[in-house]
């Protein structure tokens, strides 16, 4: 067990660590539950949720991220229903278990953050990112390829303080790459998303064939989510854009058609 709550922290930051993080930080649910309320998406329909409503003695949340490094990362797969499953986010349930029973063993409340808590403004005040033009969080490490989880307790753990200076600037190449023009800075439209899109039911018709060139289908079953965004910023590796499974030449030469 942790000694103290400096300690205690370590412990976590090492854990997930040993999991393979790629960013790990701590925010005061004061800061957090103070933030207005936002639409979660456009598939749950619903507005945000303070913590306290589920945890009232809760102080502060754990946020730790892994990196998509190839588009192996970004795979959906239905399995009937409404159960989707991405297995590039397979590591974090691994970091919140470990999280969770180092909280629980050093005597401490801890639970998943709720579903309808918005974890990217969380995030952003634990100082992993800023809020990019692609309304995804912008890390000057890791770009926009973090994915990320939290965890939150009633342990008054050392807080982090948010990335104080803008990452974007006058960039606007996200906004640009998208193909279904879902984007203007800042400002995601859900209903043009075409990650968002392909759990419709029913999606629009008219997007069905720029969803197939930019969200390739691999099985009946499985396809590859849109970063069009993510690789045209420049915060992304060489590398990363590399690790991609190739679109058509129709698609490379018409970005941004519907």
């Amino acid at each position: 067990m942790a000694s103290g709550i400096d300690e205690l922290r370590e412990a976590l930051r090492s854990a997930c660590r040993r999991r393979g993080s790629a960013a790990f930080g701590i925010a005061s649910v004061d800061e957090a539950d103070a933030l207005e309320r936002v639409k979660i998406d456009s598939t749950v329909n619903r507005w945000s949720e303070k913590i306290r409503d589920h945890m009232p003695d809760a102080a502060t949340v754990v946020v730790f991220g892994v990196k998509s490094i190839d588009d192996a990362d970004e795979l959906a797969i239905y399995r009937g229903g409404n159960n989707w499953v991405y297995p590039g986010y397979f590591p974090l349930t691994h970091m919140r278990r470990d999280v969770l029973q180092i909280l629980r063993e050093n005597g401490y409340k801890a639970a998943p953050l709720p579903a309808l808590v918005a974890i990217k403004r969380i995030a952003i005040l634990a100082g992993i990112g800023v809020y990019g033009k692609n309304s995804m969080v912008l890390s000057p490490r890791h770009g926009l390829w973090l994915r990320l989880e939290a965890v939150v307790t009633n342990a008054e753990l050392p807080v982090d303080r948010p990335i104080n200076r803008d990452l974007c600037g006058s960039c606007t190449r996200c906004v640009r790459a998208c193909p279904a023009k879902a984007l203007k800075p800042y400002v995601l439209d859900q209903n043009r998303c075409l990650i968002d899109m392909s759990l419709m039911k029913n999606p629009p018709k008219n997007f069905e064939k720029v969803r197939h060139r930019f969200e390739p289908q691999l099985t009946p079953n499985t396809h590859v989510m849109c970063t069009m965004c993510q690789k045209a910023c420049p915060y992304t590796t060489k590398q990363r854009r590399s690790n991609s499974i190739p679109l058509t030449r129709a698609s490379r030469r018409k970005p941004g058609r519907v």
